[in-house]
Order: C-alpha cells, then sequence, then structure tokens
C-alpha cells in the first residue's frame, strides 16, 4: 500500500527529501504521514541513499522548531532586501546552530529601534541586546573622545534565511536589484543610509544647505550606487575619498536639486533620527538660517546626542551585572532608555511627543 502512492521511486524520493530536508521534519514524523513505522521509513533512506541527521543536529532542529519561522518567498520579498541592505552595510551574518545570527554594534538608540521595527513587522524573533566594552586604540585627536561602551545587537532568524542574504557579492545584488521594481530598490537604498549614511543640515551663506550621504570603506560598493544613482534613478551623485583619517569614501547628494529632494520624499525610514533629520531637511533646506529654525536643528541634534548617551550609560551599567542578567531585549532596553530620558527632560519639550509615540511604533 505504501508504495502504490507513487508512480515510481524517482517520486518517492523527491517526496522524502522535501519532508526531510525542506520541511525539516523527523523520521517518525515522515512515517505517521505514510502510516507506517519509523523503522520503514529509516530503511528506505538506506536504499534510497539518504543521508539521516546525526544525534547534535536532530537535538539542535528539536530545539529550535517552532521558534524560528522559515523563509517565505511570498510573503518576505520586502524583508529579504532589508536584511540584505544590513549585510552590506553595518551588520555581520554568521551560520550559528543551523540558525543564521545578524549582528552590529551601536551607540545610537535609533538603530535598536531601526532593528526592533523590522523583526516586530515581519514576525521575527525579538533582537537581543548585550551591552560591551570598546577597548581604546590610539586614535587621531579629533577622535580621542571616543565612547568605551556600546550594545551589541543580534537577530537570529532560521537558517532557510541563507539562500537569499548575498553578502559575497552585494555589487552584483545591488545591480540586480535596479533591474527589479522601483520600490525595492528605494527599500534598498533606505536602509543603507539608515545604517551607513547621514542626513545633515548646516549653515552656508546665509542659507540651510542639507545633504544626504553614505559612508563606505568598500570604494567598488560605492561606485556601484552611484551608478545606479545615476543611470537607473537619474540623480546628480557624487563621491570622494577615501578620507585619510578613517579610510572611508563618501558619496553625497546636495539637497538643491529637486529630484534629490524628491528621492528623499520617498524614502520610507524606520530609523527615528533619519526621519527627524529627513523632516527637517525637506522643510527647511534653502530656507534663510533664521534663528527659530537653528534653535529647532539644534534642538533634534542635540535630543540624537542625549539619547546615544543614555543609551552608553545604560550599557555600562548592564556590564557591571553578572553575565547572566546583562542582555536585554531590544524592545525593553528602547523602553528604558526613554524613560530616562523623559525623567531628564521637561514634558513640554518640542520633540517629547514624538519620543513617547516609539514604544508603540
Amino acid at each position: 500500500m505504501f508504495f502504490k502512492r507513487f508512480s515510481d521511486i524517482t517520486q518517492l524520493q523527491r517526496k522524502l527529501i522535501e519532508l526531510y530536508y525542506i520541511r525539516k521534519l523527523s523520521q517518525i514524523e515522515i512515517a505517521s504521514i505514510f502510516d507506517v513505522c519509523q523503522s520503514r521509513i529509516s530503511q528506505l533512506f538506506k536504499e534510497l541513499g539518504l543521508i539521516a541527521r546525526n544525534m547534535s543536529d536532530a537535538v539542535s532542529l528539536a530545539k529550535s522548531r517552532g521558534k524560528y519561522r522559515a523563509f517565505d518567498p511570498n510573503r518576505d520579498e520586502r524583508l529579504a532586501v532589508e536584511l540584505n541592505a544590513l549585510i552590506h552595510t553595518d551588520f555581520d551574518k554568521e551560520i550559528w546552530r543551523r540558525k543564521i545570527r545578524i549582528r552590529t554594534s551601536t551607540t545610537h538608540l535609533g538603530m535598536i529601534i531601526l532593528l526592533n521595527r523590522l523583526a516586530k513587522n515581519n514576525d521575527l524573533p525579538t533582537p537581543k541586546c548585550e551591552p560591551r566594552r570598546r577597548y581604546r586604540v590610539r586614535k587621531p585627536l579629533r577622535f580621542e573622545k571616543a565612547l568605551d561602551y556600546d550594545w551589541t545587537l543580534k537577530l537570529v532568524v532560521d537558517e532557510s534565511f541563507n539562500e537569499i542574504l548575498e553578502d559575497h557579492d552585494k555589487n552584483g545584488y545591488i545591480d540586480r536589484l535596479s533591474r527589479t521594481r522601483k520600490e525595492l530598490l528605494h527599500l534598498y537604498l533606505a536602509r543603507v543610509i539608515e545604517c551607513d549614511g547621514t542626513i545633515t543640515l548646516t549653515t552656508k551663506r546665509g542659507k540651510i544647505t542639507g545633504k544626504v550621504a553614505i559612508y563606505s570603506k568598500d570604494c567598488q560598493y560605492i561606485f556601484s550606487i552611484e551608478r545606479i544613482l545615476r543611470k537607473t534613478l537619474r540623480l546628480p551623485a557624487n563621491h570622494f575619498g577615501p578620507d585619510d583619517r578613517d579610510k572611508c569614501m563618501q558619496l553625497y547628494m546636495w539637497l538643491t536639486n529637486q529630484k534629490i529632494v524628491s528621492f528623499l520624499e520617498e524614502m520610507d525610514f524606520s530609523h527615528p533620527e533619519k526621519m527627524w533629520m529627513k523632516e527637517l531637511a525637506l522643510k527647511y533646506a534653502g530656507e534663510r538660517a533664521r534663528s527659530d529654525i537653528i534653535e529647532e536643528i539644534n534642538i533634534v541634534k542635540g535630543t540624537i546626542k542625549l539619547l546615544r548617551d543614555i543609551t552608553v550609560r545604560l550599557a555600562k551599567e548592564r556590564l557591571s551585572l553578572p553575565r547572566g542578567r546583562r542582555s536585554i531585549q531590544s524592545s525593553d532596553l528602547i523602553k528604558l532608555v526613554l524613560q530616562r530620558y523623559f525623567d531628564s527632560q521637561p514634558i513640554n519639550s518640542v520633540i517629547t511627543k514624538r519620543l513617547q509615540e516609539l514604544p508603540e511604533s
């Protein structure tokens, strides 16, 4: 009866491969599907030359089952673009215990919120944050006041996501992406700007000047993005560098061109600090540098710096705890940083309302 369900032995082999290797079912579960004993399935594996898992892999798979969802190409198209943007810039990818760990280190609350939102919006596990001490190295005078503590962020996903993470050919990936839907390319560039870019506002000749920039030590990567901005999106982008201090090349666009302003308007940011600077840039770029405008810009910049300082102080405090109690979930860390901020700042601050909305978003 068992073999009558399949027209030939090849069809049976394909079905077993799908259930065991792709859907990651155990031999006992496969046996229950076909209503045969487990020893019959084990014998079939030997006859068909299929390699069974060793005990270590079986235990690891059983522990992680149900905790991490598999990659779904029908629902995760945008997520694949976002994850690739992360590992092409500020994040590293590591294959770890049949799972993939995507991680970075940061002192900015905005980066923690970015990763937390990405996980929440895509039904991924909440990222974990671990405090870390950074040991000083000799730096140029400009960087002597570098911060000593930061947070390591870790997002763990199922190993099936490895098939869409292209960390070894990011230049080829962005070229292929530029030939697909425009909205996916914009999403990718938005995440790149959030991770390795800036939106800055300065005063020049009595006017507010805005600039969008991307930094990277990978010169070929900068050239690939510049080529796509120029040829595909028709934007006047330029580059210079690498800088003698940090060896980074800068790709920049001035907000004096209406095409670049429209490009920035279409950016779907999740990083709150980039969202605030985007709002100010679209509102004031090209305006005369009045005192009220400069004051509003300085309030936002000061808030970003204060949130960073609180985040660093919390890393130092958590590092003094016993090793097993140091790590904290990203959602809890966000609430803790914001609570420290509200305790030290007036309630009627210009930016307080925006900060109060962050934990719910």
